[in-house]
């Protein structure tokens, strides 16, 4: 019995440590609950491709204070479809950023798409056609 018993107890150690990555935080460019800890919304760490960092998000910020576009808001839909890692949801039309703004901002220098949805700046992934990163609010 006590053989049976021991064994169990193996076993059941195995089966929990082989399930305890699952259970650890986020890593921080994954956002929601556990991730993203202590980053303002629309930022992204460093490291991460396609990244905006605070810098460039207050470059992007005080681009559309001085220069505003004049934007409709996107159906709720479509905007609740917006996320990180997501395919760019079907019916939003490529608007691309200005410019004068994708000159300021270098991650839109270094082959990342910088268009604007609505009131919020996407930077896309064009190659595996995904948002890599949201600043959120932006555009006025």
């Amino acid at each position: 019995m006590r053989l049976r018993s021991g064994r169990a107890a193996l076993a059941l150690l195995a089966m929990l440590s082989v399930a305890s990555p699952a259970l650890a935080d986020k890593p921080d460019w994954a956002g929601g609950p556990g991730g993203g800890h202590g980053k303002a919304q629309g930022e992204s760490p460093r490291g991460s491709r396609g990244a905006v960092s605070r810098g460039e998000a207050t470059i992007i910020r005080d681009y559309f204070v001085a220069h505003p576009v004049g934007t409709t808001a996107l159906p709720p839909g479509i905007a609740k479809k917006l996320a990180r890692g997501q395919p760019l949801p079907p019916g939003i039309a490529k608007k691309m950023a200005p410019v004068e703004l994708r000159q300021r901002v270098p991650v839109c220098m270094n082959g990342w798409e910088c268009i604007l949805a609505g009131a919020d700046m996407l930077i896309l992934d064009a190659v595996h056609g995904t948002i890599a990163d949201i600043v959120r609010g932006v555009v006025r």
